[in-house]
């Protein structure tokens, strides 16, 4: 299923797949604010103090993975409202895409918690099921808990599954998460990697390695608008923090958003290496 139209343009129609930002815009700007950002991460809540902002601190690499440039995203503290902030993957502002078309969706992006969350977990990035440009309840959230370990859910106020393993504070980790559509009533997967193994970058749907966590419990969805990077002030996701998020990919497919540097993709084949030599180009 083709999805998205042009890349740049300042609307809310929907980015083409397979997509990435290494979030080369100005320092300090915060995403989805009218400046060059708002030609992409078009949908979500206000812009307003508690944003999440471009920070060249917050550029990320992690070995392997070729580096999309830019900046980073720096995301903190508790908003005195919620934030959240997407960018459009189905057609247009007033559509879903459908799972059974799509078959899966893929985001991988990079993380440093400079800082976790205190009292309750946090949210860091979810999808929304639903058509609209503003404010909305999450749906298939990544969060870090308390004890720094990360869950996942595909309703924010289901049952959270959760890593067995702590992450470091101040270490750089690869997460990839993937909401996959299967046959049937309530049973579709969210899975989460954390860190997936070098040897697996770029690999074919056959090849895809196990997932570090993975759930089935919750509601499916029938179809997906935006995935946003959020900071909410309410809920019980809340636990505030701060955190580095860099480089996120989006796609269809495992080889589309966990990348092979050039080098290793000229030994895997060469068109991995074309799709993402071709970077995103904002229009002007």
């Amino acid at each position: 299923m083709a999805i998205g139209l042009a890349l740049g343009t300042r609307t809310t129609s929907g980015v083409p797949l397979p997509f990435a930002d290494g979030f080369d815009y100005p320092e300090g700007e915060r995403l989805g604010t009218s400046g060059s950002s708002g030609d992409i991460w078009t949908v979500g809540n206000s812009t307003g103090t508690g944003s999440a902002t471009v920070d060249s601190s917050a550029a990320l690499t992690f070995p392997g993975l070729p580096s999309l440039g830019g900046k980073g995203l720096l995301s903190q503290g508790i908003p005195t409202s919620n934030r959240d902030r997407g960018v459009v993957i189905a057609p247009d502002a007033n559509s879903l895409a459908n799972w059974a078309d799509l078959g899966s969706l893929y985001v991988s992006y990079l993380l440093r918690v400079d800082a976790g969350p205190e009292g309750n977990p946090r949210l860091l990035s979810a999808y929304r099921d639903s058509v609209g440009g503003g404010g909305f309840t999450p749906s298939a959230g990544v969060f870090v808990g308390t004890d720094l370990k990360l869950g996942i859910a595909k309703v924010a106020n289901n049952d959270v599954a959760w890593t067995a393993d702590p992450l470091t504070i101040g270490q750089t980790y690869l997460l990839v998460w993937r909401y996959k559509y299967v046959d049937g009533a309530n049973n579709d997967e969210l899975a989460l990697w954390v860190n997936p193994p070098a040897s697996s970058f770029g690999a074919d749907e056959s090849n895809v390695p196990t997932p570090t966590i993975a759930t089935t419990v919750g509601s499916d969805d029938t179809g997906i608008h935006a995935f946003h990077f959020t900071v909410r002030t309410a809920g019980p996701y809340n636990g505030g923090g701060t955190y580095a998020l860099d480089d996120v990919r989006i796609g269809t497919s495992w080889a589309s958003v966990v990348v092979p540097e050039p080098a290793t993709a000229a030994l895997i084949g060469l068109g991995f290496l074309a799709l993402w030599q071709g970077r995103r180009i904002r229009q002007g």
